[in-house]
């Protein structure tokens, strides 16, 4: 198995590589997200503020209700690269979707191998 370096580094370091990805996630979302580029402007967001983790409190959270309306928004891939819908149980509201595509899929993998080791 490929453990990624970065797990074993002090805190620190873990800490400034975690928003520099937390950066290019935001430039990400907001190229690629109707719905994450709907939320930025609506909330006069300018993501080239969000520079630490603790920026992110300047984002609203995300509802399962916002995934449920705008479920098409979310998607940041063509529907070529989706390999794969996954569906919540629905125990508690209505079931949500999610599509993954397979580096979704190969991320959750390694989260499930890494928890079971």
């Amino acid at each position: 198995m490929f453990t990624p370096e970065i797990e074993f580094q002090p805190a620190d370091v873990i800490k400034k590589y975690q928003e520099k990805k937390m950066q290019e996630m935001l430039q990400y979302m907001n190229a690629k997200s109707p719905y994450y580029r709907n939320v930025f402007d609506k909330n006069h967001i300018d993501i080239s503020k969000i520079r630490t983790l603790e920026d992110l409190s300047y984002i609203p959270c995300t509802t399962k209700q916002d995934l449920q309306l705008h479920n098409q928004d979310f998607l940041c891939v063509p529907k070529e690269q989706i390999a794969d819908y996954v569906c919540t149980s629905g125990t508690l509201s209505a079931p949500t979707t999610f599509a993954l595509t397979v580096k979704d899929i190969e991320r959750l993998a390694y989260n499930e191998q890494i928890a079971f080791e």
